[in-house]
């Protein structure tokens, strides 16, 4: 069987990639992309093949609708957003857990022996969801930028994550050393206001380090939530307290994510602060 594997092109889809191509039978090809490209690759690329899986990643309702009249389909995700795909069958959708921990749980229902890659999923749910329970998950999401994709991939296919070797170790011990020297940094440029609702927020201009910079601010109680711009991507992170809900901000931009984490592309191509932060409608 020809398999199509659409995945998110970050640590949780990864995580699905490896899970996917490591278990699933059959020919598989994974696609790890972004939002704004999942619907034209899906329409271009899915008559190649017999079978469809999506995993942390959705298109939008009429190309799912297209699919399911004529291929083998399989829905993975945890994102709010894509709640509407449970009126398919084949939809496994729990906003409660990330993609990856999702699909280790489907393999493992479906009769599939991936024990062994009981802590990879755990470690990786534990970033994602932002839960930040275990010591290694950020540690595995610095790997992760470190490696990319690719090399990624190969490594977990190859072996079961049980810990990080000696070299990833070294690795992930000189990219913290890197983080937190950018992180000070950036501390020395950080804006705190309120929006139109109250809520204190503190902005900042960061190309690196979003998860980690956005973790450091809240854990340091400064604000409520926080916006991390990279105008060179031209997108904004978004972190927040357990308590407060930024999704919507989000998905008020032409973006999405979760409660505490979520992201979406900058619309305006002026990167004054009090514009980007206007034009989000957070003042």
């Amino acid at each position: 069987m020809q398999t199509l594997h659409i995945s998110h092109n970050d640590l949780d889809g990864l995580g699905c990639g490896v899970l996917i191509k490591k278990f699933m039978p059959g020919t598989i090809k994974t696609a790890y992309l972004g939002y704004d490209d999942i619907n034209t690759y899906i329409e271009e690329n899915y008559h190649y093949y017999d079978r469809i899986i999506i995993t942390d990643v959705s298109p939008d309702y009429g190309v799912v609708e297209m699919l399911a009249g004529e291929k083998d389909v399989i829905i993975i995700d945890h994102h709010a957003s894509s709640e509407s795909l449970k009126d398919f069958h084949f939809t496994y959708h729990d906003i409660t857990k990330c993609a990856t921990m999702l699909t280790y749980e489907y393999l493992l229902k479906e009769g599939y022996k991936v024990e062994e890659y009981a802590e990879f999923a755990k470690c990786v749910n534990d970033v994602d969801m932002w839960f930040l329970k275990r010591d290694d998950s950020l540690k595995m999401s610095v790997l992760f930028n470190l490696m990319g994709i690719a090399r990624m991939e190969e490594r977990f296919l190859t072996t079961p994550y049980n810990g990080f070797t000696d070299t990833e170790k070294l690795l992930i011990t000189l990219e913290e050393e890197r983080r937190d020297s950018y992180i000070k940094k950036a501390m020395r440029n950080i804006t705190t206001m309120k929006d139109k609702d109250g809520l204190t927020f503190t902005a900042v201009f960061a190309e690196s380090y979003a998860s980690e910079l956005g973790n450091y601010i809240i854990s340091e109680d400064i604000s409520d939530y926080v916006i991390l711009i990279n105008a060179q991507g031209k997108k904004v992170s978004l972190r927040s307290r357990k308590d407060v809900n930024i999704r919507h901000i989000a998905e008020n931009n032409g973006g999405g994510g979760h409660k505490n984490a979520a992201g979406c592309p900058i619309k305006n191509e002026d990167f004054d602060l009090e514009n980007i932060l206007k034009n989000m409608g957070v003042i």
